[in-house]
């Protein structure tokens, strides 16, 4: 007799893209049956590893970007269908000043640089729906550095 085996807790992280010197952050565009929602993608963390390493391995091998860093500001959330599951959002910017190349492109024809206050006017659907607190508190100054709970 087999007996089915449920899968054991997972991580998973969201990279957000983000321009120092404009503040935008690069969102992609899913559509779904309630209207179109802007997002971030979710990539998984193997056992063993960190978020900040697959959100790297995930930009560096996916998408090609030049080299990176991550901001000390990381967002953890917790799945809503398993306490076990953990988010992390983390903001990803240029290692020097500026984007040479557009990471726009990397992420397909749905990808758009968004303000965030651009995105709170129009009231756009944003997901993880804390990526637009966690980028306000980290440029704004009034985030601390190191991990802070999204829930």
């Amino acid at each position: 007799m087999t007996t089915a085996r449920r899968p054991g807790p997972y991580n998973f992280v969201y990279p957000v893209i983000l321009d120092p010197q404009t503040g935008r952050i690069l969102l992609v565009r899913r559509h779904e049956p309630a209207g179109p929602c802007w997002t971030v993608p979710r990539v998984p963390v193997r056992a063993g590893a960190t978020y900040r390493r697959a959100a790297m391995r995930f930009l560096r091998r996916r998408l090609q970007l030049p080299p990176v860093r991550i901001a000390p500001v990381v967002g953890r959330l917790f799945a809503v269908d398993d306490v076990d599951k953990r988010g992390y959002v983390v903001l990803v910017l240029p290692a020097r000043d500026s984007w040479k190349d557009k990471p726009g492109r990397m992420l397909g024809p749905d990808a758009r640089w968004w303000a965030v206050s651009e995105l709170r006017s129009e009231r756009a659907a944003v997901e993880p729906t804390q990526v637009l607190d966690l980028v306000d508190g980290y440029r704004e100054g009034w985030l601390p550095d190191g991990e802070t709970s999204l829930v």
